[in-house]
C-alpha cells in the first residue's frame, strides 16, 4: 500500500510538471508568434508593406475620418480614372473595421497610437490569435490532447506558410482571415463533439460572418463545412446534433453574409456556393427519415425504411430539377468565376490573361513545400495516417481539410496559406505520437522487457487472442511475426530506436525553428523599401519607391492624374495621394486592356491615348538598380491583356529573346522607351510634344514623365463625375470616357468571361 501511495504521488507530481510544461509551451508559442512578426518593424520601422495593404490603409483612413455610413456609400473618383470605383460595395470591410475599432480602443484607454501604427501591428496581433485557434483545433481533433495542441501551436507560431501573409506591416485581408478560418473550423468541430454540443454552432456562425467580412476566401470555409457534413452523412454518422449544428450555422451565417454589399446574394446564386445549400436540404430530408424510423420503430423492416427513403429523396430530386428548369433560363444562378475555375485547370489555361498575370496565382512548385513547411513535410504522413485510427467527427474533418487544402495549395502559391493550419495540426499530432513512442522505448527496464516478452509468448500460443484485427493479420505472416519478436526481445535495439527518433525530433525542431526565423527575415522585406549593401558592406536603405511617390505628392498639382501599370496604383493613391488609372482591384478587364494598349503601342500612338487620361506616367526601371521584375518583365502581360480586347495588339510579336534583345514591337513601345530612355544608348530620344522626363530616382529604379499637350477638354469632361453618374443610373460606363477616346474605344471587343463582374457597369 505504501508503494502504491508512493506511485500515486509520483504520478500526480509527474502530471503536474507535464501540465506546467504544456502551459509554458503554449505561452512560448503565443509569444513567439508575435515576436517573429516584428522583424520588419525592427529593421524598416512602422511601414505599410507591398501594394494591396496601401489600399487597405487608405480605406481604413477613410472609414475613421468619415464613419461607416459614408464608407459604405463611398465612390472613389481618385482611382480607376475616369470611371471611378464604388469602394463601399466592392470591398470586404472586415479588415478596415477591425483596425478602426482597435484604433478607437487603444486611444480610448489613453494609449496614443496613430492609425498607421495600428495597421502595421494588426497582422502581428492576429498571429498569436491564429496560433491559439490552431492549438484548440489540434486539441479537439486528437481526443482533447493538450500535448498535441501545444506542439501544433509551436509549429503554427513560426510557420512560414502563415508568416507569408502575417508579418507586421502586411496589412492585408489574409492577415486576419487565417484567424477567422481557424476559429470557424474549431467551433464547427466543437459543435459536433456530442449531443447537446450543437449550441457551439452559434459561435461558428459568428466567426464565419467575421470570415465573410474579412476575405473573399470565405467560399472555401463555406464549402469545407458543407463537404464535412456531407461526408458524415455518407458514413452513417447523421445525428440530430449534426442537423441542429449545421442548420443553425448555415442559416445564421448566410443571413449575416448577405448583409455585406460585396457579397450580396452570392451564397444563394453563385454555383461555387450552392453545394452547402444542397447539404442543408439533404440534412432536412435525413431528419425526416430519422424521425420516421424512430416513430415507426419495429413496425417497419429495413426494406420498408429504404423504400421510404427512396420515395422521399426521389421526390426531392424531382422538385430540385423543376426548380432548376425554372431559374436557369432567367439567369438567376451565376457561373463559376475565373479564379475558382483556375483551381481545377492548369494555371496558364484559365483563359483570362489578367488572372494569369498575377504572380501569386502561379502553381506551387514541389520545393516550395519544404520552404514553407520544413520538417512538417516528414511529419504530415505520420499524423495523417494516424487520423484514420478510431475516426471521430473531428478527425474526419481534419482528413478532409488536409486533403482539400493540399490540393488547392498545389494549384496556386497564395493558397499554401490555407494548408498551413491543417499542416500544423497534423504535424503536432504526429510529433506527440513519435515523442510518446520514443519515450516509451527509453523507459523500458529489464524486468519490463522480460514481462513483455513472456506476455508476447503467451499471446502467441493463444493465437493473438485479445489483439486487434490488424495485429492478428500481421502475426499471420511469419516475417512480421519474427521481426516483431526480435524487436520486442532486444532491449538495446528498442532503446537505440528511441534515442534515434528522439534525436531526429530534437535536431529537426531546432532546424525548423532557425529556418522559420530566417524565412521571417525574407518575408519581412517590404517591396516598398529595399535593404542593400554599400561599397564597404555597410547596410544601406534603398527608398526609391517612396521617394518617387513623395516627389509626386510635393511637386505635382493635387488634381494630377498618374498613369502606371495597375500594380502601383494603390501605392500612388496611398502615398502620393494622386489619382490613378488602375490598381490591384482589377475589376474592369477592358479598362486595364486600354491601359495595356497605351503602354505597349509605339510612342506616338500611345500619346494619343495618354493625353486624354493622364498628366504623368510612372514606370519602374529596377533593373538599373540591380533588381529584375520591373515593367519590362511585366510588359508581355500588358500586351496579352491589351490584345484580348484590342485585336490590333498582337502579343506574340511583343517579346525579348534569350539574350534580352527586344522584338521590333517591344523596342518601339512606350513602356520600353520610358524605362530605358537616356540610360540605354540604343533607345532614341523622345519625340517632341509627347513626354518629358521630370524625375528619376537616386538609384534609377523609378522614373516619372510629364505628359505634354494634355487634352484640357478631356480633363474638364472627366471632372464632371460622369463615372459616378453612369454607375448610379445603371448606364454603361463607357460614357465616362472623354469624346477624344471614343474612336479608339469603338475598336474594342469586350472580353468574354464566364463571370460578369461589370454587369450594369459596361456597355453590353
Amino acid at each position: 500500500q505504501r508503494r502504491l501511495r508512493g506511485k500515486g504521488k509520483c504520478a500526480t507530481m509527474e502530471d503536474f510538471l507535464k501540465n506546467i510544461l504544456r502551459g509554458v509551451g503554449l505561452l512560448f508559442a503565443l509569444y513567439s508568434a508575435y515576436e517573429i512578426r516584428l522583424g520588419a518593424v525592427r529593421v524598416y520601422g512602422k511601414v505599410i508593406h507591398e501594394f494591396d495593404p496601401w489600399f487597405n490603409y487608405r480605406a481604413t483612413e477613410y472609414l475613421v475620418r468619415n464613419g461607416a455610413e459614408k464608407f459604405f456609400t463611398w465612390y472613389d473618383e481618385e482611382s480607376w480614372y475616369p470611371l471611378g470605383r464604388p469602394v463601399g460595395t466592392t470591398i470586404y470591410p472586415g479588415l478596415q473595421f477591425t483596425a478602426a475599432y482597435i484604433y478607437y480602443g487603444v486611444n480610448a484607454i489613453g494609449w496614443d497610437m496613430s492609425l498607421n501604427d495600428v495597421c502595421v501591428y494588426v497582422p502581428a496581433v492576429f498571429g498569436p490569435l491564429s496560433t491559439l485557434f490552431v492549438f484548440l483545433l489540434a486539441y479537439e481533433t486528437n481526443n482533447q490532447s493538450v500535448t498535441s495542441g501545444v506542439f501544433a501551436a509551436l509549429f503554427m507560431a513560426v510557420a512560414p506558410a502563415h508568416l507569408m501573409r502575417s508579418v507586421a506591416g502586411g496589412f492585408d485581408n489574409e492577415s486576419i482571415a487565417v484567424c477567422a478560418i481557424c476559429g470557424t473550423f474549431y467551433f464547427w468541430i466543437r459543435s459536433l463533439r456530442g449531443e447537446g454540443s450543437w449550441v457551439w454552432s452559434i459561435a461558428t456562425s459568428l466567426m464565419y460572418i467575421y470570415m465573410v467580412g474579412a476575405w473573399g476566401g470565405y467560399t472555401f470555409v463555406l464549402n469545407m463545412v458543407g463537404v464535412h457534413a456531407a461526408i458524415l452523412i455518407l458514413m452513417g454518422r447523421f445525428t440530430p446534433n449534426l442537423h441542429k449544428a449545421y442548420t443553425l450555422w448555415y442559416v445564421v451565417g448566410t443571413l449575416g453574409a448577405i448583409q455585406f454589399p460585396v457579397v450580396g446574394y452570392a451564397p444563394l446564386k453563385s454555383l461555387e456556393q450552392l453545394g452547402p445549400m444542397a447539404v442543408l436540404l439533404w440534412l432536412q430530408l435525413m431528419l425526416v427519415c430519422w424521425h420516421y424510423k424512430k416513430r415507426m420503430g419495429d413496425m417497419i423492416n429495413d426494406r420498408q425504411y429504404q423504400e421510404f427513403m427512396f420515395m422521399l429523396f426521389a421526390g426531392a430530386a424531382l422538385f430540385a430539377v423543376l426548380v432548376l428548369i425554372f431559374v436557369l433560363p432567367r439567369g438567376f444562378l451565376g457561373p463559376v468565376s475565373a479564379r475558382i475555375r483556375g483551381l481545377f485547370v492548369q494555371h496558364t489555361r484559365t483563359g483570362n490573361p489578367l488572372v494569369d498575370s498575377v504572380a501569386e496565382h502561379q502553381a506551387t512548385r514541389d520545393e516550395m513545400y519544404y520552404q514553407y513547411f520544413h520538417m512538417m513535410c516528414y511529419l504530415l504522413p505520420v499524423g495523417f495516417v494516424s487520423l484514420f485510427f478510431s475516426p471521430s467527427n473531428s478527425k474526419l474533418f481534419m482528413i478532409s481539410y488536409t486533403l482539400i487544402s493540399g490540393y488547392f495549395s498545389r494549384k496556386m502559391i497564395r493558397l499554401v496559406l490555407i494548408l498551413g493550419p491543417s499542416a500544423c495540426v497534423v504535424a503536432g499530432i504526429a510529433f506527440e505520437l513519435i515523442l510518446t513512442w520514443s519515450m516509451e522505448q527509453l523507459s523500458i527496464s529489464d524486468d519490463e522487457e522480460e514481462e513483455d516478452s513472456g506476455k508476447g509468448k503467451k499471446d502467441g500460443k493463444k493465437g493473438g487472442k485479445g489483439g486487434g484485427k490488424a495485429s492478428r493479420a500481421v502475426k499471420d505472416f511469419s516475417f512480421f511475426k519474427d521481426a516483431k519478436k526480435f524487436y520486442d526481445d532486444n532491449l538495446l535495439l528498442r532503446k537505440g530506436m528511441g534515442v534515434l527518433f528522439l534525436g531526429l525530433l530534437v535536431t529537426n525542431s531546432f532546424s525548423y525553428w532557425n529556418h522559420s526565423w530566417a524565412m521571417s527575415d525574407n518575408l519581412s522585406n517590404p517591396s516598398i523599401m529595399v535593404l542593400g549593401r554599400g561599397p564597404s558592406g555597410e547596410p544601406v536603405m534603398i527608398d526609391d519607391f517612396r521617394e518617387a511617390y513623395w516627389w509626386l505628392r510635393d511637386n505635382t498639382p493635387e488634381d494630377a492624374r498618374v498613369m502606371s501599370w495597375w500594380d502601383y496604383g494603390y501605392q500612388i493613391n496611398g502615398i502620393a495621394n494622386r489619382t490613378t488609372i488602375a490598381d490591384g482591384n482589377t475589376w474592369n478587364h477592358e479598362h486595364i486592356a486600354l491601359l495595356g494598349r497605351a503602354l505597349v503601342s509605339p510612342v506616338k500612338k500611345s500619346h494619343r491615348i495618354v493625353r486624354h487620361l493622364a498628366d504623368y506616367v510612372l514606370v519602374w526601371s529596377t533593373q538599373y538598380g540591380g533588381m529584375w521584375g520591373d515593367d519590362i518583365a511585366k510588359s508581355p502581360h500588358m500586351a496579352r491583356i491589351g490584345g484580348s480586347v484590342y485585336k490590333e495588339i498582337n502579343p506574340d510579336e511583343f517579346y525579348q529573346d534569350e539574350k534580352g534583345n527586344p522584338s521590333d514591337m517591344m523596342r518601339k513601345s512606350l513602356i520600353y522607351t520610358l524605362v530605358h530612355y537616356r540610360l540605354n544608348p540604343a533607345v532614341p530620344a523622345l519625340k517632341a510634344d509627347t513626354f518629358e522626363e521630370v524625375y528619376t530616382s537616386k538609384n534609377r529604379m523609378v522614373r516619372i514623365y510629364k505628359v505634354l499637350k494634355v487634352s484640357k477638354k478631356s480633363k474638364k469632361y472627366c471632372k464632371e463625375g460622369r463615372g459616378y453618374q453612369a454607375w448610379f443610373e445603371g448606364r454603361p460606363l463607357v460614357s465616362a470616357y472623354p469624346p477624344g477616346l471614343q474612336e479608339i474605344l469603338a475598336g474594342k471587343e469586350d472580353y468574354e468571361q464566364l463571370e460578369d463582374f461589370n454587369k450594369g457597369w459596361k456597355e453590353k
